[in-house]
Order: structure tokens, then sequence, then C-alpha cells
């Protein structure tokens, strides 16, 4: 909707605002959806101008400007180089091959399209920029690299000095123009009156004096033979007449001046001339139109003429005299206008001929006057006309008008292009400026931000730093802003608060380390040692067993593996109680550490009641005697009840095998072995040793 009623400054140049949305689009949500805008938002302008231009380059601009955002390039810098790379390349093309724009006016007419570019793209990345709501859009496109402070801050200052600077730019150029157009059309006014005044006064004077000598000759007593005498008497005397003459009743010439041009003994007769027709017929004095003079040559000439009546009869005229008038006298009415050197004058009859025209309109006397009224579309509030090419839309001259008493008119006219070239020369100034003005901004910006990020940063590695670096403290102190100032003061006092905390935290961490070890010492122990016996438990038996069985197979040795188990157990805990079961487990386990105790041997307390024995470097045949010595030493320990003092004995079943390692490197297989073994100790009446070799 905005862009269906654009801001016309002059001369055809608008200001289109609508593009914001596109911006913002852009921006926000990528090249895309961009697009999309553009196409809605340029439509307006298709309506308005009818031309299929603005969907390619506002649609391409659209794109540019997305894909730039996805590339962290900010919207202001990526319409300033579309518009250089493609924006007005297109635009020039486009107006070159499908428009009568004329080939001078194209560079300006794309600059300002750049111009308006720039002025609402600074506008929406603003909006954008200084709009809470769009800060925490929830589509909005994040960067994909962070900013540095100096970045952000340079783009901010361009963006308010781009709009600002274009802004004022183009207030103080409309004022300006207005000014300049109010100017030239009081020249234009002042130009016309004086020059219709002077050219009255011209007609004026020439036909007054048409006027009192036909007033004259008409009382003269002296006769028709002394008119020649007193013709040439007043040619002399109006030199401005190119030529003068006088014709009796019926057209014959009876004297000329300058008598010389004009043989009188050919008859010369103007009887069908407007001049004597008006004159001697409408006896009224008669200023003719433009027309070409015969007879005395072939000039384009203004003819004044009037009735000369006989003495004795004043109602029936006689003769009349004429003057032609020299129409160069026109040209020097024309130079006298030297205050405007810019404006051409044109006089035209009332059948619109041509009676003079100034040299630049390229029109001949006699000529017709086309001329088309145009530039409505030209904000301007200046009346405009086409003279020499009155097919181009674009005007040429501005003009003022003055009607004249005998129905001529005369135009004062100044050239448009004069004034286009003003409005071009200013926004090739703004433009410049800009350019000036952006490079001074990023001079300044990156100042500033420097001033302001350099003091933190040496606060940051100050507070990085157990050591401060007094060059760097006396930097912040002396130079710094008092917000940076009191910044690394409130730092300085956190960093050594926070010292003071890592060197607490330290010593802590060191104690923590220390109980931490003992902890794991004791749950390493507590993960391999049976707490009640303390045996090795199962896990703890199986990592040895892989050990052990390496060895031997490398010593090509072989191993033995023991089950264990305490005859009756449930009975034992049902009458001792778990106390009196508890005190048989740490008897058998003191037992075994006593009996089997070589380095290699592994004793573990399988589970419940049951012991596993691992033994290696053993001789077959001392291996049975060597368990059923263990089993007959336990049978005869005598137990005691912590808690009843009672006395008892326990006994137990033994399941053994002798083998290579290269039986079984799983410790299970060794287990189901000797588990056959126990199961059938157990089953031919407990307390025995079961034991086979498996070769």
């Amino acid at each position: 909707m905005i862009n269906l009623y654009p801001v016309l400054l002059i001369a055809n140049i608008p200001l289109i605002l609508g593009n914001i949305v596109v911006v913002i689009a852009a921006i926000l949500l990528g090249p895309w959806y961009a697009l999309l805008t553009a196409i809605i938002c340029v439509s307006g302008l298709m309506l308005l101008w009818a031309s299929p231009h603005v969907y390619l380059i506002f649609g391409l601009e659209a794109l540019w400007l997305g894909f730039a955002k996805r590339k962290n390039v900010y919207a202001l810098y990526a319409s300033i180089a579309y518009w250089l790379l493609l924006g007005m390349p297109l635009f020039y093309l486009y107006a070159t091959f499908f428009t009568h724009i004329p080939s001078a006016s194209l560079p300006f007419i794309a600059l300002k399209q750049s111009i308006n570019a720039l002025i609402y793209t600074s506008l929406g990345a603003l909006i954008v920029l200084i709009v809470p709501y769009f800060w925490h859009f929830k589509t909005k496109i994040i960067d994909s690299q962070r900013r540095t402070f100096n970045a952000q801050l340079t783009y901010t200052f361009t963006l308010v000095v781009t709009l600002s600077l274009l802004s004022s730019t183009l207030l103080f150029n409309n004022q300006f123009i207005k000014r300049q157009k109010a100017t030239i059309y009081d020249n234009l006014n002042d130009s016309v009156v004086h020059l219709g005044t002077f050219t009255s006064v011209f007609l004026s004077e020439h036909l007054k004096a048409i006027n009192n000598a036909a007033h004259w000759l008409s009382i003269d007593n002296q006769g028709q033979e002394d008119w020649q005498y007193q013709l040439t008497s007043l040619h002399q005397s109006y030199p401005s007449f190119i030529t003068m003459l006088l014709a009796d009743k019926k057209g014959n010439v009876i004297a000329a001046s300058p008598k010389a041009d004009l043989d009188l003994s050919l008859k010369p007769n103007i009887a069908d001339r407007d001049y004597f027709q008006q004159a001697f017929f409408y006896q009224q004095r008669f200023i003719s139109s433009v027309f070409l003079g015969r007879g005395f040559g072939n000039d384009p000439i203004v003819a004044i003429s009037a009735p000369i009546y006989s003495p004795k009869q004043k109602h029936n005229p006689i003769a009349i005299i004429e003057g032609s008038l020299n129409l160069n006298q026109f040209a020097q009415i024309d130079h006298a206008n030297t205050q405007n050197h810019q404006q051409a004058m044109l006089l035209v009859d009332g059948h619109q001929k041509v009676i003079y025209a100034s040299k630049m309109l390229m029109l001949k006397p006699l000529t017709s006057l086309k001329m088309t009224l145009v530039g409505e579309e030209y904000e301007t509030g200046l009346p405009m006309m086409n003279i020499i090419d009155t097919k181009n839309p674009m005007p040429e001259f501005i003009y003022a008008a003055f009607k004249l008493k005998n129905g001529w008119t005369l135009y004062a006219l100044n050239p448009l292009m004069p004034l286009i070239k003003l409005i071009e020369e200013l926004y090739l100034a703004t433009f410049a400026i800009l350019i000036i003005a952006l490079l001074v901004t990023l001079y300044i910006t990156r100042v500033v931000s420097l001033r302001l990020t350099q003091p933190l940063e040496l606060i940051a590695k100050d507070f990085g730093q157990k050591h401060t670096t007094t060059l760097d403290i006396e930097q912040v102190e002396n130079e710094a802003p008092q917000e940076i100032y009191d910044l690394h003061q409130r730092i300085q006092k956190s960093k050594q608060t926070l010292i003071n905390y890592q060197s607490e935290l330290e010593n802590s961490v060191t104690l923590r380390t220390q109980e931490l070890e003992k902890a794991n010492v004791k749950l390493k122990s507590l993960s391999e040692i049976d707490p009640l016996t303390g045996l090795c438990n199962r896990r703890s038996a199986e990592l040895k067993f892989n050990t052990l069985h390496e060895i031997n197979q490398r010593n090509n040795e072989t191993m033995v593996v023991a089950l264990l188990d305490l005859d009756h157990f449930k009975q034992v805990n049902d009458i001792q109680g778990h106390l009196g079961g508890d005190e048989a487990l740490k008897a058998i386990s003191a037992l075994l550490v006593s009996t089997f105790k070589r380095d290699t041997d592994v004793i573990s307390r399988f589970g419940g009641e049951e012991f596993l024995l691992i033994l290696s470097f053993s001789e077959p045949l001392k291996i049975e005697a060597h368990l059923n010595h263990f089993r007959e030493k336990l049978a005869q320990t005598r137990l005691s009840n912590p808690l009843t003092q009672a006395h008892f004995t326990v006994t137990t079943s033994i399941g053994a095998i002798m083998a290579s390692p290269r039986f079984s490197a799983s410790l299970e297989d060794w287990i189901k072995q000797a588990d056959i073994n126990l199961y059938k100790a157990k089953d031919s009446g407990r307390n025995k040793v079961i034991y086979t070799q498996i070769s």
C-alpha cells in the first residue's frame, strides 16, 4: 500500500519506502521469504508504473539481501554491493532498450534508484535493530559466526549516518530545488512581462506611426504627386520598417520606400493582401499575421496598415499606407533580455504561426507552432512544453506566456535540462558526500570501538594472570571510561576473592584426594577380599586363574582346581546359630591358609560354605595326599561357639582335578569337572576327597 503512493520529489524522482518490509524479511527470514515479500511489495509499483522491470530488479535485490544475511553480511553493505554490481547496470540496460529516457539522464536516474535503496535498507535495518520484538523473533536467522563489538558498533554508526545524511540531504535538496523552481518561474514571469511590454510598446509605437502618417497624408493638400517624398522621409524616421508603401484604391502601389527595391513601372498590385483589404474596405488600422512578402523580397514580414482619406471626403478612403516590420527587431528585443541568457523568446500570431523564435528553439518564421504541454508526472509545479521533440514525454522547456492586445502570444521559455542537471549534480554530490562520510564513519567507529574494547581486553588479560602488569593497569586507570574503570575495580576485588577461594579449594581438593585414594584402596580390597574370612572372593579368583593359567602354559606345568564344601553346614547354622557358622568359616579359612601356603596357591571363598583352591606346579602323586591331610586336620579341629561356648566339629567333601593348561582357558570348565567330583564325594558318604587327572 505504501508503494502505491511513493513520495514524489521533483523531476519524476519518487522516494519508495514500501520496500522496507523486504529488507526486514530478508534479515529475519532469509532469501525466499524476502523474494515473496518483494513480489507483493513491488506489485504496487507495477500498478503505478506499468513496468515489469520492478519484479526483476527488486526481486534480485531481495534474494541478494537474503543470501547475504546467511553469509553474515550486513544488509546495508549488501545493498551497496548489489546496486553497484547489478542494480544500476540492469536498470541502465532496461531504460536504454525499453524506455524513451534520454541517455544523458540514465546515469543519474540509476544513481537515484540506488540512493533510494540505501534509504529504505537503512530504515529496515534500523527497525530490526531498535525494535525489541525482532531481537527474540523465533524463526530469525542466527548468524553462524559471532560478530565483534567493533563490527557491530561500526555498522550501527553507518546505518545512523547513512540514514541521517541521506534524509537531511534529500530535504535540503528538495527545499533548494523548490526555491530554484520559484526563482526560475519568477524570472520567467518577469521576463515575459518585460518582453511582452517591450513588444507591445514596439508595435504600438509603429502602429501609431502608421496611423499618424495616414492622418497627415489625409489632410495634406499637396496631392499624391508629393507622397513619394513624404513616404521616404517617414521611412527614414522609422527604420524598424523594412519597407513602406502607398497604394491607391485599386491596390496599385503608387509609392514605395526604399524606392530602388521596387520597380513601380511594373505596376505592382496588393489588392489581394489582407492589410490592404482591412485598411481600405474596413477602414481600420490593421496589424497582420506573419506572411511571406513579395515585390520587396521573399522575407517573412508583419504588415501595419491604415486608410488614407481625401480632404474633401473624410469617409471614403482614397489609398492606404503600409509598413512591413523588420522581424529582426524582435531579435533585438530578445537580446535586450541580457539578465537571462538561458531563456528563449517565442512570438506567435493569432494563427499560431511563428513570428520570431530564439535560435535555440530551431523554429523559422512562418512555420506553424506545434507544441505539446507535458510533464504532468514531473512534480515541478511549473508549466512545461515540448517544441523540438513533441513526442518525448520528458519536458523540454518551462514557459510563461504573455497575451498581446492584437492577439499575438509571446512565450518566455527556460530549458528544463539545466534544472535537471542541477538536480543531478546535487544527487551526485550527495552520493559523494555519503561515500566520504561512510569512510570517515568506518575510521571513527573503529577508533571509538578500540578505545572501548582495548581496556576490556586488558582487563580480561589481567584477570587471567596471577600477576598484574603495571603498565596495563595504568592504561585502564588513566584512559578508560568511568564505567570500564569501575568494572575493572570490581573485577580486581572478585579476582582476589577468587584467588583466595582457589587456594582453599586446592587445599580441600588435596585432602579429599588423599581420602579418596585411601577409600579406593579400601574399595579395591573390599572388591577382591571376602570380608568374613579374609580370603579372596570369586571375582579375584577368576583374575588370578587367568594369570596362573598363562604362566603354567608357558612352563608346560599342570594345574589343580579343587572345590571344598562343608558337610551339613545348614545343621551347623541351625544348631550353633549364624555366629557358630561364621566361626566355622573363619576356622576353615585359617586352616586353608596354613596348609596351602605357597605364594602361587589361590584360596578363595567361592560362595556360602564353598571354597575354591587353585594350585600350580603340583606333583600328581602328592596332591591327593595333601588334600586328604587337610580334610583330616579339619575334622580333628574343635570349634567354639563364641555365644554359648559350645564346642563342635565340621567335615568337608572335596572334589579336585589335575590337568594341563591346554585343557581349557576358562575357569568355569575346570570348576565344572571339580564339581562333578565334589558331587561324587558327597554322594559316597561325605568327608571324602575325589581326585582325578584329565589327560
